[in-house]
């Protein structure tokens, strides 16, 4: 399959702390010119709606923003979600996701702790370059989504995150932070939900509970990275099973790419498309997967 119309919602770019690819603005024309639909720009660090802003001004209109409620924009806070509102295209706030903690998450400090890893920024994210941002693993307060403090402001978030109309994105969080936050976030009315590469071992959901949480609540979708091969060491067998037990009506594919190391987020997008085509999954399986639960996601 061609990527001619395809949505990729989870990319990093710069600039930021972490050694990127390209930067932005010169992504979003590649992926136009490449043919790709749109795409969701991320960063661990701070909102990329300016980016969007800005790479439209220079004419690529294919990126969308999103926010990470990490420590460097104060955790679980409002006011973060807020400051990344006020920018539309066509009528459509540019901000499209807004993803719970990753680096600073409870459930993923842990998760390095257990590799071995000292530090918030993982080598494999960087391949081998320090960065500038990074803090040992000790010096971080971890973000617990079951902390009885942090449930008023996760309302709060998941309030605005509704009113706008943007998705949420599940981050880095625990299983039972999960099966906290789903049933939360639609009972506030959030509109669509992601999943975050629900098999990363910092959530660890088993292919049930992804089909329970994808079918018991509307728009939920089980999130399928590609790097998790390259980097992660999950073989495409196993990619291609869990795609298959879960169903590609409930599976979004994106890359989760942008790594210095990795080839360009279109290139890995063909070559993933191509690697499910030939695992047998059809070509309407594969637009359901690309194109349609991105839109319903996006809301576009």
């Amino acid at each position: 399959m061609k990527i001619q119309g395809a949505y990729d919602l989870h990319i990093h770019g710069g600039p930021e702390p972490i050694p990127r690819k390209y930067d932005f603005v010169t992504m979003s024309r590649e992926m136009e010119s490449a043919g790709m639909a749109g795409f969701v720009a991320k960063s661990h660090f701070f909102s990329t709606v300016p980016y969007a802003v800005l790479a439209e001004r220079y004419g690529a209109n294919v990126i969308w923003g999103s926010v990470v409620l990490n420590h460097f924009v104060g955790g679980i806070n409002p006011n973060a979600v807020r400051g990344s509102l006020g920018f539309h295209r066509e009528g459509t706030p540019l901000l499209r996701i807004v993803w719970m903690p990753t680096m600073h998450a409870k459930s993923n400090l842990e998760m390095l702790k257990r590799k071995g890893i000292p530090y918030d920024i993982p080598p494999e994210w960087t391949a081998g370059e320090p960065s500038p941002g990074a803090q040992p693993l000790n010096s971080i307060p971890p973000i617990d989504l079951l902390d009885p403090l942090l449930q008023d402001p996760l309302k709060q978030v998941l309030d605005i995150i509704a009113e706008s109309g943007a998705a949420l994105a599940t981050g880095h969080i625990s299983r039972d932070e999960v099966f906290h936050l789903v049933p939360l976030a639609k009972a506030r009315g959030v509109r669509s939900i992601v999943l975050t590469h629900p098999i990363y071992p910092a959530t660890g959901l088993s292919d049930q509970e992804m089909r329970e949480l994808t079918t018991e609540y509307e728009n939920v979708f089980a999130e399928m990275c590609y790097i998790f091969m390259p980097i992660d060491g999950f073989t495409a067998e196993e990619m291609v099973n869990h795609i298959r037990q879960v169903g590609p009506d409930r599976i979004l594919l994106s890359t989760d790419s942008g790594q210095i190391s990795q080839d360009a987020p279109h290139v890995t997008m063909e070559r993933y498309l191509n690697l499910l085509s030939e695992a047998g999954f059809s070509q309407q399986e594969l637009t359901r997967m690309v194109v349609q639960n991105p839109k319903t996601i996006l809301g576009v």
